[in-house]
């Protein structure tokens, strides 16, 4: 029985040619050529969970917690010295009642945000570790075209989801690859070669049933 996939080299072997010639192939008859990634992968458009996702909202958390202890500390201040147990310094105006109160609306409107700002991002950064995957993704074909002409490329941070066909029966129509973004893969890696790219078996068979590589 046949594997699924096929490396460079075993697709090599059974062209009887070299690996880079066997990629080239791959690349001239436009065949998907696909590479192990385990780590976190997000759809294209889910900008949330993303890296950086999240920075407007961190920042406006930091902004508030920031104003919330000036706040605070007004609070305490001034409440202090309405007892008697503290001197305002000269840079500090004693405040009225509803001066007071405003602060307090203020106080209270900051730990309401903070705490559903906290919420949020603590519920991003769990609901990110549900989106590993441990498998094979397709190559974007810029990137396996660099990779067949230079030998190399960077390790991409966009991939496509394997396609499947459609209604999931294995046959008919094939959906649309999905466009994906890629993070934290393990083990960390800086560049793709010629070693780290398989092709379907299938494909390899149509090519070879259609046209044999020359």
């Amino acid at each position: 029985m046949e594997p699924l996939t096929l490396t460079m080299a075993e697709l090599a072997e059974r062209w009887q040619m070299s690996s880079r010639q066997a990629l080239a192939q791959i690349v001239r008859h436009a065949l998907p050529a696909y590479f192990y990634f385990d780590g976190l992968v997000f759809d294209f458009a889910d900008k949330w969970h993303r890296a950086h996702g999240e920075v407007r909202e961190a920042t406006e958390l930091d902004a508030h917690r920031e104003r919330l202890l000036t706040v605070e500390s007004d609070l305490q201040r001034q409440g202090l010295h309405k007892r008697g147990l503290l001197k305002l310094t000269q840079w500090e105006a004693r405040l009225g009642d509803e001066d007071l109160r405003l602060l307090q609306v203020e106080a209270d409107r900051l730990n309401s945000e903070v705490a559903r700002l906290s919420a949020l991002l603590e519920a991003r950064t769990a609901q990110r570790q549900q989106h590993v995957r441990n498998g094979l993704l397709r190559l974007a074909p810029k990137a396996l075209g660099e990779l067949a002409s230079r030998g190399e490329v960077a390790f991409p941070q966009f991939a496509y989801l394997p396609s499947s066909p459609a209604g999931g029966d294995g046959g008919g129509q094939r959906l649309a690859a999905k466009l994906v973004a890629i993070e934290d893969g393990f083990p960390q890696k800086t560049r793709l070669t010629e070693a780290d790219i398989c092709v379907a078996t299938q494909d390899v068979r149509d090519v070879q049933a259609a046209q044999p590589p020359k």
